[in-house]
């Protein structure tokens, strides 16, 4: 706009350039321009803006184009042209200047001071232009119009340039200003345009539409407005409908597909959508995954099934803000983990702890609304502690307690399960109470019939248990009745010496009676001495033979004592003694016929087996007395041998066992006879 020549010299008169005096301010010419200037002339300020002129002396109307061609002519570098009319005789310049010289000083101070003046104005921008707002326009002057609009529009602003355009619209279509005047109102209407668009790309549709309405109808610029409102719509819902359907996918937790969709957003074609709402949109889908991963907390410490645990899950569950699209899965959670709570509830009440079952009722939230769900598990878990007191008084009790819940409450179904089951342990438990009654006379038919009136409580009812245990102690009572008189004859028949008697007679207490366990202990008792009086004279006999050295015998004799009988054990024990003996007499015997020839390998031989002799046999001292003789006898014939042949003593030297006395003796040849044969011989042996 500041290019534009026309309006360059907007602060200014449109004929001098000088600026223009504010309101109230006298209108002085310009210095060196006398008052009486001929009409018509281009520097005349007789105009209507400089008050009205003498008389004789009124100039023409002011023409605003011509001081607007002028303008041009001057900055294009033409010359101004006089006006008409015989030129005035002049001094010459040198003399004319020379004569002023006071006045060229003073000008030269006032362009100074001038220049100064113009310079601070044009550093702090401060516009000398006319009071706009309090101009009378009917009469204002076209170049008046021209500066404020000029101003109004500088402003950037959509009412500076409406405003802009409204000064210059009233304009008549031949006005001589009217052709630059078209070309402004098309400028600004462009610029109001940019300004919609502008607006349109900061997210605002409504407003950017409102302000592309407001360009003039007769203007370029608004025939393009309804391609672009059309354009703005279709770039704005086509974003709503991306917007929209990644929610969904949010609301239905499937991230991939909001982000994907998300990224549809960045080409679009408006900076609103690709920035501010792309951010709150991934915004939305990273804080959605976290929320679903603190959801995903919560459950797995829930799955612990534990009041602390549920009483965590609840708390990070309720963390989740409202504003989540997660928000709807977590509510489900929570009222899921509400009826879990429940539900344990329950559980501790039929483990019959009813501490934990009301701290599972206190971790429930309030928001669930399971108030009612909650009063009536806490109706159950009065009426059960009385139904725990015992007898059928309690039970009565909790049947009177369970009677408060209507069937119009959440837990209807559960009182009167409980109400059912108790008022049928009532039934049993008082036909327990009756057969106990005729069982008081204490005889077996008293017993019978006592059994006989506690079995019609039936198997499922709560008071079986109770039943059934009276009913086993009845039977042990009757059977105990019966058999008693058997197990004493039995013991008499043992105390006489008649130990098969005593032992056939107790076997007829059958298998599952209450005294089969001890006549049992009294049979084995007895069996073990009939089978030690049977069998002992065989394992004393054995013994004797051992004892003669006759030990195969012995080994034959106890071997008779068969397996299950109360001296098998025992027998078994000897035998394995006796074979034990048995092995070291038949080594030893061997080493002393290997020992017999006397030559090296036969005593090695008897070393050999006289080894053999186990430690625990009777033999074993006697086989070691063989091993020490048969060692120092090995070494001498070493020695012997050692004369003659070296190699051959020491070969038989090193047959001489550890652990015997010759052992020691024998080492210390062998070094002697190895440190003398290397010298000699110049060899070692292998």
């Amino acid at each position: 706009m500041a290019s534009d020549p026309n309006i360059s010299e907007r602060q200014s008169h449109p004929s001098t350039g000088r600026p223009r005096p504010r309101p109230g301010q006298p209108l002085v010419p310009p210095e060196g321009l006398a008052t009486g200037s001929a009409p018509g002339s281009p520097l005349d300020y007789r105009s209507p803006d400089y008050g009205t002129p003498e008389p004789e002396m009124r100039p023409p109307r002011y023409d605003p184009l011509a001081d607007l061609r002028r303008g041009r002519e001057g900055k294009q570098g033409k010359p101004a042209q006089l006006p008409p009319g015989p030129r005035p005789n002049r001094p010459p310049l040198v003399q004319r200047l020379a004569k002023s010289w006071p006045l060229w000083s003073v000008g030269l101070l006032v362009m100074v001071t001038g220049v100064g003046v113009l310079s601070a104005v044009s550093l702090f921008r401060i516009p000398n232009l006319p009071n706009c707002r309090a101009i009378f326009w009917p009469t204002a002057a076209a170049s008046t119009r021209l500066q404020c609009a000029e101003a109004y529009a500088e402003q950037g602003t959509v009412e500076g340039y409406l405003e802009a355009i409204a000064l210059l619209e009233s304009l008549p279509t031949d006005h001589p200003l009217r052709g630059e005047v078209d070309l402004r109102i098309e400028t600004w209407s462009e610029n109001i345009l940019a300004l919609a668009e502008t607006t349109f790309q900061a997210g605002d549709l409504g407003e950017a539409i409102a302000i592309a309405r407001r360009i003039p109808n007769h203007t370029a610029a608004a025939q393009a407005v309804n391609q672009q409102v059309s354009e703005w719509n279709q770039i704005w819902k086509e974003a709503e409908t991306i917007y929209q359907a990644a929610e969904a996918d949010l609301k239905a937790l499937a991230f991939q597909d909001a982000f994907a969709k998300a990224i549809q957003l960045l080409t679009v074609g408006n900076t609103y959508w690709e920035t501010t709402k792309y951010e709150e949109l991934t915004t939305k889908i990273t804080a959605s995954r976290e929320d679903l991963n603190t959801l995903g907390r919560a459950k797995e410490l829930a799955r612990q099934r534990t009041l602390k645990a549920m009483e965590e899950a609840l708390t990070i569950a309720q963390s989740i803000p409202s504003t989540s699209p997660v928000y709807g899965e977590a509510q489900s959670v929570i009222r899921g983990f509400g009826r879990d709570l429940l539900a344990m509830a329950e559980t501790a009440l039929e483990q019959r702890d009813a501490t934990a079952a009301g701290q599972m009722l206190e971790a429930i939230p309030a928001v669930l609304g399971m108030g009612a769900e909650i009063a009536d598990m806490r109706t159950l878990i009065d009426a059960s502690q009385l139904a725990w007191q015992g007898g059928i008084t309690g039970l009565e009790g909790g049947i009177v307690r369970l009677q408060s819940v209507s069937a119009d409450r959440p837990l209807y179904g559960k009182a009167q399960s409980l109400m059912r089951r108790w008022q049928a342990e009532v039934q049993g438990r008082t036909q327990l109470e009756w057969a106990r009654q005729v069982a008081l006379p204490g005889t077996i038919a008293d017993l019978q019939a006592a059994i006989i009136e506690a079995q019609q409580v039936e198997r499922n009812n709560p008071a079986w248990d109770d039943t059934a245990a009276q009913i086993s102690r009845w039977r042990s009572q009757i059977e105990t009745a019966e058999d008693r008189p058997i197990l004493s004859l039995a013991r008499q028949q043992a105390q006489g010496g008649d130990l098969a008697s005593a032992i056939a007679t107790a076997r007829q207490i059958g298998s599952g009676r209450a005294l089969y366990d001890e006549a049992q202990g009294e049979i084995g008792t007895w069996r073990g001495n009939l089978q030690r009086a049977e069998d002992g004279p065989l394992l004393a006999q054995a013994r004797q033979l051992a004892a003669q050295g006759r030990l195969s015998e012995a080994i034959a004799v106890a071997s008779r004592i068969g397996s299950g009988r109360a001296l098998h054990s025992e027998a078994q024990t000897s035998i394995q003694g006796w074979r034990s003996q048995l092995a070291g007499q038949q080594q030893l015997q061997s080493a002393y016929q290997a020992a017999q020839t006397g030559t090296v390998s036969a005593l090695a031989e008897a070393v050999r087996l006289a080894q053999q002799v186990p430690d625990s046999s009777p033999q074993r001292a006697e086989a070691t007395q063989a091993l020490t003789r048969w060692s120092w006898d090995i070494l001498r014939l070493a020695e012997t041998e050692a004369a003659v042949n070296p190699s051959r003593a020491i070969a038989i030297a090193e047959a001489v066992p550890a652990q015997t006395e010759a052992y020691a003796q024998a080492q210390l040849r062998l070094r002697e006879w190895r440190a003398n044969l290397t010298p000699q011989g110049g060899f070692t042996l292998p």
